[in-house]
């Protein structure tokens, strides 16, 4: 609690921008946590993967069988989902994970892998393909894309109810800005990029572009240019 009150205090009196959005008490104390919780082994990462990829694919023998390439490995700390748990004590650390399970997915497949307070762990699918968006700007961001692909399809002329199921396929990365930040602790806190939100509903996909520019506070402004979303043939 104490630490929430201090967050929110410094909120009040410290403007936080892109030069200065981890004020250097909160910087301290991400990195208290890291060093307090440290990144799991490659085999438990692995084990908690494909057990993950198992309940979303279900019991395809090219899938359980499937080897692992663990493509990237960073700390999700910073990200709000994460942050906030960590802050009232519900979870120890959080890392974002890039593996390949070609036998599961032809796209290489993000995930949040969790530890919690008792060392259990939790582990959740983020998206399929490459993007620089943390998995709680994507939360954000998703229903806006889906928004504009049901307006794309109108727009075509195809109809889709408003109940239909949206899922997001293989994003891409399809721009970035020279200003764009490094990763720290899951997240960018200055510069530009745009991807490519491939929106599936309706047997249909749309294309949505979308073009960030991180806002210096943990999150990022978003832009949806409507007449960039395309209903693929």
């Amino acid at each position: 609690m104490k630490l929430c009150r201090f967050i929110f205090l410094i909120s009040l009196f410290v403007p936080l921008g892109p030069l200065n959005a981890q004020h250097p008490i909160v910087l301290a104390k991400l990195n208290e946590w890291n060093a307090a919780a440290p990144v799991l082994s490659q085999e438990i990462i692995k084990i908690e993967i494909k057990k993950t990829a198992k309940e979303i694919y279900g019991e395809q023998v090219a899938c359980s069988n499937s080897d692992i390439t663990i493509d990237a490995v960073e700390p999700a700390t910073a990200d709000r989902y994460a942050f906030n748990a960590i802050a009232r004590r519900m979870l120890k650390n959080a890392w974002f994970v890039t593996a390949r399970l070609p036998g599961c997915d032809l796209a290489p497949v993000r995930y949040m892998v969790m530890q919690n307070n008792d060392n259990s762990i939790e582990t959740t699918r983020v998206n399929r393909g490459m993007s620089y968006a943390w998995d709680s700007l994507i939360g954000d961001t998703l229903p806006a894309a889906q928004l504009s692909a049901s307006v794309a399809l109108e727009r075509d002329g195809i109809k889709c109810g408003s109940n239909e199921k949206a899922t997001l396929g293989v994003t891409r990365i399809a721009a970035k800005e020279p200003s764009l930040g490094h990763s720290t602790f899951g997240i960018r806190y200055s510069g530009s990029w745009t991807e490519v939100w491939p929106i599936e509903v309706c047997k249909q996909t749309v294309e949505v572009t979308i073009q960030f520019t991180a806002d210096g506070d943990g999150g990022a402004f978003t832009h949806i240019p409507g007449n960039k979303a395309r209903v693929l043939p």
